[in-house]
Formats: structure tokens, sequence, C-alpha cells
């Protein structure tokens, strides 16, 4: 009994301490908020293109065909892995992530890591779908054990895994601890209620958190965290349901372990903002909205780098003989479901002005449309020069004049100071 409990115990330290790869660099590609709908779950049919034509800028009808790209151009590349940050499914459908996985699967047979985090849309979400004809039916949801099991590299490569959340960390290497924060707040069961927008980690994980960074401070190694919702403010509107409800509590425990960068999504918008501390969070925009973005995180001994990318879909459906004409100039298409969103926005907020004629409107949709789309693909930094220019504009007097909330949100685009589509920070 007494060798039993020895070898055990030995095992026990092995595994902690071990390492998942001895080489020195490695490359991650984040693909965050993907919101993917399985065809299984519609017929391409009136509820469902209801639905897609309201779905906030998000394109729902090539989703499987965006996501073999991406794999045919990660299993071309070969990253070390591939790390999700939350939001994958639509809304919660177990169908959605289950067809996800399949699609994601040849990444795994060519032995590059999935790894994966849940979102605010993913476990027992009262808003799973079927959408059949002209009606919609319940869909079964993603429970925790579900979650686990569809995307179960991650636990089974875990070093450590939180027992109270989806939370788990993975020892690399000798230089870095990866840390995949499960900060969403979801019910213990299948209900019908809305998902919970907002996230907070729990006090245990934050404990647990605590373990992980002491135990890469005792290795000596680096810890970069993952999670879905947001450590800081990105934009002075959008914070209210993004910003981690006990973030100050967060970056307090980062900036005493040290942690230079957190990688997170769910705000749709390409991103990286500097914290109080110097900690650095990367923002990898929607991989459903305006482009096919996803980002490049290489690691080496010396440097975190940080580098946005695009899918060009259009070569990929033009080298795979594909002939809808969507898909062959599917940039310009996935970009004008976007631009529509934006449309009803403006003409929402403009709806009661009878001031203005229909030509000053399709102005001021053209202006903001354009700065909208800078803010979700990250090209929304403008020098000084240029800010002046657009304050003193017709369109921007025009708001200042007739729409409040747009003339401020004009103002939230023009707060950005640095680029948001690469970083190099060095390890000290």
């Amino acid at each position: 009994m007494v060798c039993g409990l020895l070898l055990l115990a030995l095992w026990t330290t092995k595994k902690a301490n071990s390492v998942l790869q001895q080489d020195s660099e490695s490359e991650f590609w984040l693909l965050s908020d993907v919101h993917f709908l399985s065809s299984a779950l519609h017929d391409n049919s009136i509820a469902f293109n209801q639905f897609a034509e309201g779905a906030a800028g998000k394109e729902m009808r090539y989703q499987a065909e965006s996501l073999e790209a991406f794999v045919a151009e990660a299993l071309e590349k070969r990253p070390t892995g591939v790390i999700l940050t939350g939001d994958m499914t639509l809304n919660g459908e177990k169908a959605s992530a289950e067809s996800l996985a399949e699609l994601l699967a040849p990444l795994q047979e060519a032995s590059i890591m999935v790894l994966s985090l849940p979102g605010n849309h993913e476990i027992y979400n009262g808003w799973a779908r079927i959408f059949d004809g002209d009606k919609e039916f319940y869909a079964d949801q993603i429970s925790p054990q579900d979650f686990k099991d569809i995307f179960s590299e991650g636990y089974e490569k875990a070093d450590s895994v939180d027992r109270t959340s989806l939370s788990y960390s993975i020892n690399l290497n000798d230089q870095y601890r990866l840390v995949l924060l499960d900060s969403c707040i979801y019910e213990e069961q299948v209900n019908w209620n809305q998902p919970t927008t907002n996230g907070r980690l729990k006090e245990s994980t934050l404990e647990w958190l605590k373990d992980q960074l002491e135990a890469a401070k005792q290795q000596q190694q680096t810890p970069l965290l993952f999670m879905h919702h947001n450590l800081l403010e990105h934009n002075s509107l959008l914070k209210e349901g993004y910003i981690l409800d006990n973030s100050a509590q967060l970056q307090q425990l980062l900036t005493a372990y040290q942690v230079p960068a957190i990688f997170s999504g769910h705000i749709h918008i390409q991103d990286i903002t500097e914290g109080p501390s110097g900690i650095q969070e990367i923002v990898t925009g929607s991989y459903s909205t305006q482009e096919l973005g996803y980002g490049v995180v290489t690691l080496t001994d010396e440097t975190i780098n940080y580098e946005k990318k695009v899918i060009d879909l259009d070569q990929w459906a033009a080298k795979n003989k594909r002939k809808d004409p969507h898909l062959l100039q599917y940039s310009n298409y996935q970009a004008t479901i976007f631009q529509q969103d934006t449309t009803k926005m403006v003409r929402q907020q403009l709806a009661s002005v009878t001031e203005l004629t229909e030509e000053q409107i399709n102005t001021l949709y053209t202006f903001i449309a354009k700065m909208n789309a800078a803010l979700f693909t990250g090209d929304d930094v403008y020098s000084q020069e240029e800010k002046e220019t657009i304050r003193h504009s017709e369109e921007y007097q025009l708001l200042a004049t007739y729409s409040y909330f747009l003339k401020q949100y004009v103002d939230s685009l023009l707060e950005d100071k640095s680029p948001d589509n690469a970083l190099t920070l060095p390890i000290k």
C-alpha cells in the first residue's frame, strides 16, 4: 500500500512538472467569436433567413467554408496549436459544437493542438434553436461536461484543471505556461433563459489561478492568460457587459505576478490596449463579422509577438473551384452584410429626425460605416490631422446637431492611440 502511494505521488509530481514540448519557439493561432451554427440546425428557409438578416453583422451562410479555409491555411503553415477564445457556437447548440469540432479535427490529426475555452454563448444557453421552415424549435444545449467532452484536447493536455469552472492551464515548455480561464456566468442546468452577457471569475477560480501563477514563478516561466471577456476598456461606449465584473481584482493578481499579456475576445473588435500596470490586453476580432481575422502569437525565448492575419476566402474558393459568386467575392459579400447592420443602426438613431434629407442620411451612413469597419478590423488609429479633419467635416457637424449618440460614438472611435494589429513584447 505504501509502495502504491509512493508511486502515485511520484507520478503526480512528474505530471505537474512535465512540459508539452521541448521546443523553445511555438506559434498559436487565436480564433474568437466564430458564432458557428451547424447546417444540421437549419433548412436555409424563412425562419433562418429572417434570423440571418438580423444577426448583428454576422455572416451566417458560409461559416463551414470559412472554417475549412482556416483549417487549410493552418495545415499548410503548421502552427503549434489553435486557441479558441469563446463564443465558438452561435447560441450554445450542442450540434454546432460537435460540427465545429469535426471541422477542426484535421488539425488534431496533423498534431496541431486545439485548445478551447467557453464564451458567454456556450453553456446552457436558452437561445439554442433549430430553424425549420418558418418556425424555431429548442435545440439541445451544451453542459459543462459536454464542453469538456467535445473540446477535450485542452483538458487532456492540461497540467491543472480548476474544479469549479472550465478553466485549465497548459505547461507548454520551460519558458511559458498558458492559462485558459472560464470567465462566463451560466446556469447550472438546461433552461430557456437568455445567456448572461457579462463575466466574472469565481473566487475559487481566482485561488486556482493564483496557484498556477505561483507555479509559473517557481519554474521561472512566463504566464500568458486567455479568456473570453475583456480585462480592460477598449472603447468608452462599449464597456457594460464586456469588461470582467471583477476586473480590478484580476488586474491586481496579474500585476503581482508580472503577467505581461492577456488575450481575449467578446467585444468583436480588433484592439490592443495597455493597462495601468503595463499588462497588454490583445483582443482578436470576431471571425464572423467584417473580415475573417485571426491572431498569430509567436513565443520565443526573448519575445512575445502578436500579429493579426486574415483568411482570403475568395482565393480559397477559386483554388477549390467553387462556383458560388458569393464565395468567389466573399470579402465584398461579408463587408456588405456588416455594412447593412451599420445602416440599420444609423437609421434607427435618425428615425425621428425630420430635418435631414435622404441624401444627408445616406452620407452619414457612409461616413459612420467607414469608421465602424475600421474599429472592427483594428485600423482605427488616426493622426491628429485626420481627427481634426473628421471633427470639422459636414457629417460630424450634422451628427453634433441631430444625434448625440452617433456623435458620441464617432468620438469614441477617435480615442485609439496605438496600433491594434501587431505587438512585440520583450521577455523580462
